[in-house]
């Protein structure tokens, strides 16, 4: 039997281009995805930075969302076509902020690529079992410890 050649690890460095929130998720999550042991490597590192980049996404968007609500008031404005002055200004409804489509569709990325790296709990069962290893409770905390951090 030959042995397995490891890939090079993920570089505990992020790319130049990742800047901000980003940029921080990598220097955070990084160093737990390779102590896992699941294999995640520098072939992996695109799914990475596409996490890191839909957490910034996520994050930016909830703060829009918080600072401006989820929707606000629309309103039409009628003008005189002599004078251009507003002649009426009707309520027509609301308007939904577009940060929530934001919000809502880098939460759905970010859980795809989160089962990818093993992430979440069954996903980690899943990547654990496939690399024949029984378990590693180091993993699990540091995992916890991670994102209860803020």
């Amino acid at each position: 039997m030959t042995a397995k050649k490891k890939s090079a690890r993920l570089s505990a460095t992020p790319p130049d281009y990742l800047q901000g929130i980003a940029r921080d998720m990598w220097s955070a999550i990084v160093p737990v995805l390779n102590k896992q042991d699941l294999n995640v490597t520098q072939l992996d590192s695109s799914i990475v930075e596409a996490f890191c980049i839909n957490y910034q996404s996520m994050r930016e968007a909830y703060e829009n969302v918080s600072e401006n609500g989820q929707s606000k008031k629309a309103y039409k404005t009628t003008l005189s076509p002599v004078t251009g002055e507003i002649v009426a200004t009707d309520f027509v409804g609301f308007k939904r902020n577009p940060a929530t489509q934001i919000l809502d569709s880098a939460t759905s990325r970010l859980k795809q690529l989160g089962n990818e790296l093993g992430l979440t709990p069954a996903s980690r069962q899943k990547l654990i079992q496939s690399a024949g290893n029984d378990g590693d409770e180091n993993v699990a905390a540091d995992l916890a410890k991670f994102f209860g951090k803020k």
